[in-house]
Parts: C-alpha cells; structure tokens; sequence
C-alpha cells in the first residue's frame, strides 16, 4: 500500500520483524538500509514497464541516519522522493516514522549501467519525463 502525503513523499508499511534484531533485541543497522532499499524498489516498480527501463542499476551511494531506534514488532512507515534526476542517475531522500515519532532520515544514488559493460548509461527520456514530474521539477 501507499499514499502520496506531503512534498512528493510516497509512504510504504512496514513491521519490525524478529529476525531484523540483533543479538542485543535492537534493529541491526544495516537493516534500517534493507527498509530504504525496498521503499525504494516499491516506488521505482512504478515506472517499470514497457521497452524503457531503470534496469539494470547499480546502487552507488547511500547515507541512514538514526534519529530513534525501533522496537520489535513495531509498525513504521517509510516514505521515498525523487529527489534528483541527472543524467545517469536518481537521487533520492528517504524519512522513517513509527507512529507520532522520526526514526531515521537517508538518502541514496541509483546508477543505471548498461547490461554489458556495467558503465554507466542514461536515462531513457520517457522515463526520464515520469522521474522529473515525480520529483515535482
């Protein structure tokens, strides 16, 4: 499920799971990322389809940073933006909410690369057009 709410943020459901605590019952680190990452993946399914595609990408930056750490079995809410097209890639901004409360704030960089060489390839301009008005440029 999502909603479009606020500046372009699409917001996507999510629970803590068990098996994302580590051994000290906190949500490991890198998991925080993982929950970025399929945010990020809902969102860009949106503009999947047809002969012009994002894929293959490559991710080639990410930043979390933790505002409030997540409890076991704690529903939260992550919310993704088309922060930035270039020419190659996609920038994006991230926030993570659990009920009334911030939770981690990031952003990453999506690189398309071309299927055989792994170089960096641009974006096709359909899709180009769809990321722009996503990003409300």
């Amino acid at each position: 499920m999502s909603d479009v709410i606020g500046p372009g943020f699409h917001w996507f459901d999510f629970q803590v799971l068990i098996r994302d605590l580590d051994p000290q019952a906190h949500v490991a680190n890198h998991v925080y990322v993982a929950y970025l990452s399929e945010a990020r993946s809902r969102l860009l399914a949106r503009f999947e389809g047809g002969e012009e595609t994002l894929r293959p990408s490559v991710v080639a930056e990410v930043r979390c940073r933790y505002l409030d750490p997540l409890g076991p079995r704690e529903n939260f809410r992550v919310g993704v933006r088309v922060a930035r097209v270039g020419r190659t890639s996609i920038g994006f901004e991230y926030e993570m909410n659990a009920a009334d409360r911030p939770v981690a704030r990031g952003d990453s960089v999506e690189v398309l690369v071309d299927a055989a060489t792994r170089r960096p390839r641009p974006i096709p301009s359909g899709l180009r057009a769809k990321l722009v008005a996503a990003a409300g440029s």
